[in-house]
């Protein structure tokens, strides 16, 4: 059975700290639903976004958000399959239990169309130097999971599970390929069904990816014969930290913020008019032309109707007039 060895470092404890303020900061702390919609959506382009660094493929995030916004369609498919497979993180965590075949999962979705079907999903069947051999990677998936489940686990902070199934799955490297993306998407998931989600607001590629050679580093100084997981936990630990700080600082930045403050409390927004909110955090204007890409199904008058209600608000404002108006956040 799979039982991990580590240390509980005063490095650790300190990261462990600045999480738990940041995690009740950000949970407790009442912002408008469309601000809550942006960091979420921003999160989830930095996740999409990073991800594909890590595959070699560098885009614009403008173009990741119109993608998930609908705006356009994907300009290829790893952009398609990166972003069903972040939203993925959302659909596992609803289960009590993750098991083995979730990281398939991603790993299928993640590979849809760009390797051969009978590699999606599927553990490696090639040798890696210093990393588990084919033969073994199905057993110590299985006890990998079996321990996450397991009252150990249960007993463990969610920071320090959660950085061993991430390192350990770096070690064994059970697919050919997108070892460390799957990875990634995993970990978001057992930090979710451990109550540490962070209402979907942060995103660690960033961090991994500009702490390269120390993520290489440590991962390398994981031996599969004698695994000690101390230095790797005071390194995740410290990312997440330095993650979650910055993020709960950016939600105290929008609580303070009076207009909006006084739409939360006051006057409940309605579906539409946080949409509108939501663009004009996006994309800075929104003219006439944009209301039927919008609303395909509602009226001109009726978007206008909104939009008054928001210049009534003092949350937007106005320049030009009819046909050549535009809407911008005050």
């Amino acid at each position: 059975m799979f039982l991990p060895e580590y240390s509980i470092t005063s490095k650790t404890l300190k990261n462990i700290a600045i999480i738990e303020y940041g995690k009740a900061i950000i949970e407790n702390t009442t912002i408008l639903p469309s601000w809550e919609s942006q960091l979420k959506k921003e999160a989830s382009i930095r996740r999409i976004h990073g991800s594909l660094q890590i595959m070699g493929i560098n885009i614009e995030t403008q173009k990741i958000k119109e993608s998930v916004e609908n705006i356009t369609k994907p300009v290829n498919q790893e952009i398609s399959n990166t972003t069903k497979a972040v939203f993925l993180i959302d659909e596992i965590s609803k289960n009590n239990e993750i098991e083995e075949v979730d990281l398939k999962y991603i790993h299928k979705t993640l590979t849809e169309g760009i390797i051969p079907r009978i590699k999606q999903g599927s553990y490696r069947i090639n040798k890696m130097l210093g990393k588990t051999n084919p033969e073994e990677i199905l057993a110590h998936v299985v006890q990998l999971f079996d321990w996450n489940n397991s009252l150990d686990a249960k007993d463990t902070h969610p920071i320090v599970t959660s950085a061993i199934i991430k390192g350990y799955l770096e070690v064994v490297k059970p697919f050919e390929e997108l070892n460390d993306i799957s990875s990634n998407l995993l970990t978001y998931i057992v930090l979710k069904t451990s109550g540490y989600g962070f209402k979907n607001f942060i995103s660690l590629e960033g961090y991994f990816k500009n702490t390269k050679a120390e993520y290489e580093e440590q991962i390398n100084h994981l031996d599969l014969e004698e695994l000690d997981f101390t230095r790797f936990i005071e390194y995740f630990s410290e990312g997440l930290a330095s993650e979650v700080s910055t993020t709960s600082h950016n939600v105290k930045l929008l609580a303070k913020d009076t207009k909006i403050a006084k739409a939360t409390g006051r006057i409940r927004l309605t579906p539409r008019q946080e949409r509108i909110v939501e663009y004009l955090q996006d994309y800075g204007i929104m003219q006439n032309k944009d209301f039927p890409r919008l609303f395909p199904d509602i009226s001109e008058d009726t978007v206008l109707r909104d939009l008054k209600t928001l210049l009534d608000m003092d949350i937007i404002q106005k320049t030009g007039s009819t046909k050549s108006s535009r809407y911008q956040m005050k």
